[in-house]
């Protein structure tokens, strides 16, 4: 008796699928990126902070930045999450082979995996914490990082940027067809500057004074 084959998407299905995923991705990339810039406004000082702050208030743009970043996060794992091998042996599966292949993308779509995890929990927090201490200002982000949350931004830092980093870059090879070598540079030298810019603000909030 033949073994009955487990079922699989329909080709359409799981295209409009890794379109929607592609999406998603973009936008959360988008969003973090701008999300540097608008914090890096804390480094010329605290007003200018506040002045930004005050301006997404004044419009709601805060509001509901948080709310589409919380639906494309959704879709995004939602649409991505098929491709996440659930059981022991899958897992056991993809490692052997990526490690007898040495295949670099194998290694990176891991990667992806373990970090996305690791987002999930670690920007939820980061998200509750925010709103929950709404509005936004720049003595209460300073108060954050100079007391306990310092490792914890550090952290969610580092993944969220490599995270989307090697996202962009496996979607480039994918869809664009660019040369891995000269693509891997170039989003290594984006994500870099992403990252100077937001220690650049780490740096500032533990700088600022009056925290109490």
């Amino acid at each position: 008796m033949e073994k009955p084959e487990a079922p699989r998407l329909n080709p359409r299905t799981d295209l409009y699928l890794e379109l929607t995923a592609l999406v998603s991705g973009i936008m959360l990339v988008a969003f973090v990126w701008l999300h540097a810039f608008l914090v890096a406004t804390v480094i010329p000082g605290a007003p200018v902070f506040d002045g930004m702050a005050r301006f997404l208030d004044r419009y709601s743009l805060g509001q509901i930045g948080i709310t589409l970043l919380l639906l494309a996060g959704l879709t995004h794992i939602l649409a991505a999450a098929r491709r996440i091998p659930t059981g022991y042996r899958e897992q056991r599966s993809l490692w052997r082979v990526a490690g007898r292949m040495r295949h670099t993308d194998s290694y990176a779509w891991a990667f992806q995996v373990v970090t996305g995890l690791f987002i999930l929990v670690l920007a939820a927090t980061h998200i509750w914490v925010v709103v929950a201490d709404w509005p936004l200002e720049a003595v209460k982000s300073a108060w954050r990082v100079q007391t306990d949350y310092l490792g914890f931004y550090l952290v969610l830092l580092l993944i969220s940027e490599f995270h989307g980093g090697v996202g962009l870059y496996r979607q480039s090879v994918k869809w664009l067809r660019f040369r891995r070598r000269p693509l891997a540079l170039a989003v290594g030298a984006v994500v870099a500057f992403i990252l100077a810019v937001n220690l650049a603000a780490i740096w500032a909030l533990l700088r600022l004074g009056g925290v109490s």
